[in-house]
């Protein structure tokens, strides 16, 4: 073919195509910018994390094998695409690397990286195809088929690049003369073409050039059905890497209360900040999430793929505005609610994600909106909150019973004190709960024989805010950490420390966004503190089987895992993980407001979780939250193993040691 004539009609395949990608990638990016209207804080550049997330592929090995497939995919793309830079000049300008290069050790280097990154990509394509045929993971059979037939596409794409690149090296390997390459650096290609019935070098030229075309084909087919993929996830996970929160996994943004708003959350698609829409666009649909996500796990409404899915199928509204949009929450929305308070707020969701994507936040975004604008909340849960705004705790004691339960301990009161270390904030559970007033007891026994100064604030304490802001009331929520930071403002401590997790996690995630910091211990930071210190010494370790359930708001929202481990392990001699443990623990179902609300879809998370527990053969089964102690001595008692396996927390154990 005529040399004018070939470049002619390689610029009309290519430069459509690319034009095409970079028009709907900029259609994309401007409808995202168009949605800041300051409903998006500002957020900070993240390199690093994106270096680790995306280049590194860190969180991909939390899953070996898929981790290996998909870095020997991504590594080698990367290899690849000097390739594809290699055919743009050969299209655009007739010209390759060896002829800019020459035939000296850089071109050869070149050759070799490219042989051995397509050689790559093509085994660990071949391999992704036989796992989804053959032996798919659970969370790949769950996907919707029109998911399956993308991803085959797809990969059917990518094989396509790599084995055309390999055989049009492997043809060139048989020429000689500057169209030819030495076939030495490219083994592999040279033996797949081997094989092929040519003989001649000009049927050589021809098969080269003719795979060469293939290859270019393949390019342009891929570069525009990609925008319309959800494996457009290649372009987006980086600026989603790159933006996505530094401030802690356990925090919600606050709300701003102008006057004149219409409603309140998200219940519209146009009202989704542009960093939730980057999530579902840079979504795989991977299903990592589904996999470890108690609700799915239980057989609950929520899906977090699926809830994703919907942020994206919400955005491609707002791309297609002539289309009948349908709503975004309701019975015949996006979102059905029983989706939407079915989520524990776990995190296990955001912690198995390898591309950064925050599912908790648009969850209660939408549980704002349901709530402060519809009205539309669960009864059981209306009336907690009833009692939080009443009575200032979602038992609805009257709140001047806080401090019963210190009633002859000699427990000292802050407002008597004015100045202490430590102020132990003992947290609606620690004071009203019948059961965790004993933790309370023990806890603070143990604060008096180690000779901490401490006090609490007593009737002062109120609700830290937590229950409120996860059932969608952020107004009243915004109301108890504004009564509660004034009343922390009136007196000199040093650190606040707490058995609740959830308030740890509120103190030290969410007060800041009120202007209030303050240096925050969980019980078991300072119980290993002074185990350490040995300001407390067990006089003997039990030799009971023992187990340990992390809890969410401790372990993966603030990767807290070492300091209740050391805790029991002064206490208990035999000791053993459950195999969900960690970053990969199984939430007790009592996160995310769900303490207060009846389990009636599916199985309960917490006979889950306590049978696995229970599974372990352990005798005494610990735990460092209020929430996770009731939840999984229910699920003791209803597994009929009350008799036999005992729920304690840490501050129990120690006590019973001293």
């Amino acid at each position: 073919m005529n040399e004018w004539l070939e470049r002619l009609l390689f610029s009309l395949l290519v430069l459509p195509a690319f034009g095409f990608f970079t028009y709907r990638l900029q259609h994309t990016w401007k409808l995202l910018h168009s949605l800041a209207k300051g409903k998006e804080e500002a957020r900070s550049p993240q390199l690093g994390g994106m270096i680790a997330g995306g280049l590194l592929q860190r969180k991909m090995f939390q899953e070996p094998v898929a981790g290996i497939m998909h870095a020997g995919i991504f590594w080698g793309f990367l290899l690849v695409s000097l390739g594809t830079a290699e055919t743009m000049l050969q299209g655009i300008f007739h010209v390759d690397f060896g002829s800019l290069f020459g035939p000296g050790f850089l071109y050869a280097c070149f050759l070799h990286l490219q042989e051995f990154g397509n050689a790559m990509v093509a085994v660990a394509i071949l391999f992704a195809f036989s796992r989804r045929l053959f032996f798919p993971p659970a969370r790949l059979v769950s996907l919707p088929q029109a998911a399956k037939q993308d991803a085959m596409v797809v990969l059917g794409f990518i094989l396509s690049l790599v084995l055309s690149a390999l055989f049009v090296l492997g043809c060139r390997a048989h020429l000689t003369g500057s169209a030819g390459i030495p076939s030495d650096l490219v083994p592999i290609s040279f033996a797949l073409t081997n094989w092929l019935p040519i003989s001649s070098p000009e049927n050589w030229f021809y098969a080269s050039q003719g795979l060469w075309w293939w290859h270019v084909l393949t390019l342009c087919g891929f570069v525009v059905f990609l925008p319309f993929s959800k494996h457009q996830h290649l372009i987006w996970v980086w600026p989603n890497l790159l933006f996505q929160s530094t401030k802690g996994t356990g925090r919600l943004r606050p709300m701003e209360f102008a006057e004149d708003a219409e409603s309140f959350g998200v219940g519209k698609a146009e009202d989704f900040t542009w960093k939730q829409y980057l999530d579902a666009i840079s979504c795989v649909e991977c299903g990592r999430c589904t996999s470890v996500c108690p609700a799915t796990t239980t057989g609950k409404p929520l899906d977090p793929r699926s809830m994703i899915h919907h942020l994206k199928d919400a955005f491609q509204q707002l791309q297609t505005p002539e289309k009948a949009a349908i709503p975004l929450i309701g019975g015949n929305g996006l979102v059905h609610p029983d989706e939407l308070w079915s989520c524990t707020s776990c995190g296990a969701c955001m912690q198995a994600c390898p591309l950064g994507i925050e599912h908790i936040p648009a969850i209660m975004d939408m549980r704002r909106y349901l709530t402060m604008t519809e009205g539309a909340i669960p009864a059981d849960l209306q009336v907690t909150l009833e009692k939080v705004e009443n009575q200032n705790n979602p038992w609805g004691f009257n709140n001047a019973q806080r401090a019963d339960w210190a009633k002859g301990l000699e427990v000292p009161i802050l407002a008597e004190k004015k100045s202490v270390d430590y102020l132990f904030w003992v947290g609606c559970a620690g004071s009203f709960d019948e059961r965790y007033k004993k933790v309370s007891r023990d806890f603070s026994s143990i604060l008096k024989k180690a000779n901490v100064d401490f006090a609490i604030l007593g009737t002062e304490e109120k609700c830290n805010g937590d229950t409120a802001r996860r059932a969608g009331n952020e107004y009243l929520a915004d109301m108890q950490i504004r009564g509660n930071i004034e009343t922390l403002r009136k007196y000199e401590f040093k650190k606040v420390v707490t058995a609740c997790p959830h308030c740890f996690n509120t103190f030290k995630n969410e007060y800041p966004d009120f202007d209030y910091k303050v240096d925050v211990m969980h019980h078991s930071q300072l119980l290993a503190e002074l185990l350490k210190e040995k300001r407390i010494t067990p006089m003997q370790a039990s030799d009971k089987k023992l187990t340990y359930h992390d809890s969410c708001y401790l372990g993966r929202h603030n990767e807290e895992y070492a300091s209740p481990r050391e805790t029991v392990a002064s206490t208990h001699t035999d000791i053993v993980e459950m195999p969900r443990n960690k970053e990969k623990g199984f939430c007790c179902g009592a996160g995310g407001a769900r303490m207060w609300m009846e389990e009636t879809i599916g199985d309960r998370i917490n006979v889950n979780r306590a049978q696995e527990a229970i599974d372990t053969g352990a005798q005494v089964v610990a735990t460092a939250c209020p929430f996770c102690m009731t939840m999984v001595r229910d699920g003791v008692q209803a597994s009929g193993k009350g008799d036999e396996v005992v729920v304690k927390d840490i501050a129990e154990l120690v006590a019973e040691s001293l």
